[in-house]
C-alpha cells in the first residue's frame, strides 16, 4: 500500500500553520508587510511535499504496527467499509509558478474544490472509523482500511491549505469578506486534521479493542465528521461571498473622482502615461491596498483629460483605462496585463509635443541666409 502523508499534521502541521501565520489576524487589522508573493507560495507548497515524504514512512509503521497489534480474527472489512479511492498519480498541489496567471475568481474555485473534496474524504473517514467500532472491536483489516482513509484525507486538507497560502500571497491585502471566510475554513480544516492524526495515534498504540480506545476512536470520528458538516456549510458561501466583493472592490475603484484635471491634450498624453506606469508597477508582484487606490485615481485624472480634451479619437482609451482598473480591482492580473498592453500602444498616438500656437502669424521666423 502507498502510504500518503498523514504526517503533514502529524508531526508537520506546524509547517503550514506558521506558513500562514498572515491570515491568523482580522482582516480590518494591519496589512500583513509585503511579501514575496512567488516565495511565499513556494514555500506553502514545498513545505508539504517534503512533509509528505519525510513522513510516509511514519503512517506505513502506524499501519504495520497496528496490524500487529490485533488479536481479533479478521472479518470481512470490504463488505462494511467504504473501500478507499487512490488518489491519481501526480496529483499534488497547483505548482507556485501558476498562481500568477490565474484569476482571483479562478484561485478561489480551486480552493472551493479543494475544500469540497477534503470535506467528502473526512466524512468517508469518519464513516469508516464509526462504522468499524461499532461491534465494539477493530480488526486489523479494518485499521488498515481507516488508515487509508484517514490517509487519503489529510492529503486532500494539505491540497486544500497550500492553495490557501497561495490566495492570501497575492490577495490578503485586497480581500475582506472573503479573507474571513477562508480563515474560518481554514480553522475547520485544521481541526479536521487534528481529529484525524487523534485517530492514526489511537490506531497505532495497538491496543483498540480496550472500550477506551473504541470510545476515542469514536469521539474523534464524530468531531471530524462535525467539523466537516460546518466546513461544508461555509464552502457553501464561499463564490458568492467572493463574487460580491469582487463587484464591490470594482465599483469603488472606478467611483474615484479625479483631483488633477490636465489642461491640454499634452498634460493628458502625460496623464496617461502616469496611469500606465502605476498600473504596471502594482502588476511587477502582488496588487496591495494603497496600489489600487493609486490607480483609481490616476485612471481618474486620466479619463478626466481625455474627456475634457481628447475629442471623438481619444475616447477608446478611456474606455481602456476603466477596462483595466476594473480588471485590476476584481483580481482579473492576467486579463489587466494584457489590457495595459494594448493601452500602451494606442497610447502613443496622443500628441507628445506642445500644443499649436492659436493666434495666427506666431509661427517662427525661417533662418536668415548665411546663419
Amino acid at each position: 500500500m502507498k502510504a500518503s502523508p498523514i504526517v503533514s499534521f502529524i508531526l508537520g502541521l506546524s509547517i503550514l500553520t506558521a506558513l500562514a501565520a498572515c491570515q491568523s489576524a482580522a482582516p480590518t487589522a494591519t496589512p500583513a508587510p509585503t511579501v514575496d508573493t512567488a516565495a511565499t507560495v513556494s514555500a506553502a507548497v514545498q513545505a508539504t511535499s517534503a512533509a509528505q515524504a519525510s513522513f510516509a514512512a511514519t503512517v506505513d509503521a502506524a499501519v504495520k504496527a497496528t496490524s500487529a497489534a490485533q488479536t481479533t480474527p479478521t472479518r470481512a472489512a470490504a463488505s462494511t467499509q467504504p473501500a478507499a479511492t487512490p488518489k491519481p498519480s501526480g496529483a499534488t498541489a497547483t505548482p507556485a509558478a501558476s498562481y500568477t496567471t490565474m484569476t482571483e475568481e479562478e484561485m478561489a474555485a480551486l480552493i472551493d474544490q479543494a475544500v469540497k473534496e477534503a470535506v467528502t474524504a473526512t466524512t468517508t473517514a469518519s464513516t469508516t472509523t464509526t462504522s468499524a467500532t461499532s461491534d465494539g472491536t477493530v480488526s486489523s483489516g479494518e485499521a488498515q482500511t481507516i488508515n487509508v482513509n484517514v490517509s487519503l484525507a489529510t492529503e486532500e486538507i494539505a491540497q486544500a491549505l497550500a492553495l490557501m497560502q497561495g490566495y492570501y500571497g497575492l490577495y490578503y491585502d485586497l480581500a475582506v469578506e472573503t479573507l474571513a471566510l477562508l480563515q474560518a475554513l481554514e480553522q475547520d480544516l485544521n481541526s479536521m486534521s487534528q481529529s484525524l492524526v487523534q485517530i492514526t495515534q489511537i490506531l497505532a498504540q495497538g491496543q483498540v479493542n480496550t472500550q477506551a480506545a473504541i470510545s476515542q476512536l469514536q469521539a474523534a470520528a464524530t468531531k471530524a465528521n462535525t467539523t466537516a458538516v460546518n466546513a461544508q456549510a461555509k464552502e457553501k458561501n464561499l463564490t458568492k461571498t467572493l463574487q460580491t466583493e469582487l463587484d464591490k472592490r470594482a465599483t469603488t475603484a472606478l467611483a474615484a473622482k479625479p483631483t488633477n484635471v490636465p489642461a491640454d491634450l499634452k498634460a493628458t498624453g502625460q496623464s496617461v502615461s502616469t496611469y500606465i506606469e502605476t498600473v504596471r508597477s502594482a502588476l511587477g508582484d502582488k496588487v496591495t491596498k494603497s496600489e489600487l487606490s493609486a490607480i483609481s485615481l490616476a485612471g481618474a485624472n486620466a479619463v478626466a483629460g481625455l474627456s475634457k480634451n481628447g475629442g471623438t479619437q481619444f475616447q477608446g482609451l478611456a474606455t481602456s483605462i476603466n477596462n483595466t482598473t476594473k480588471q485590476v480591482a476584481r483580481g482579473e492580473l492576467p486579463k489587466a496585463k494584457s489590457s495595459l498592453g494594448a493601452l500602451e500602444q494606442s497610447a502613443k498616438s496622443l500628441p507628445s509635443m506642445p500644443s499649436v500656437p492659436s493666434v495666427p502669424g506666431k509661427l517662427p521666423e525661417p533662418p536668415k541666409p548665411g546663419r
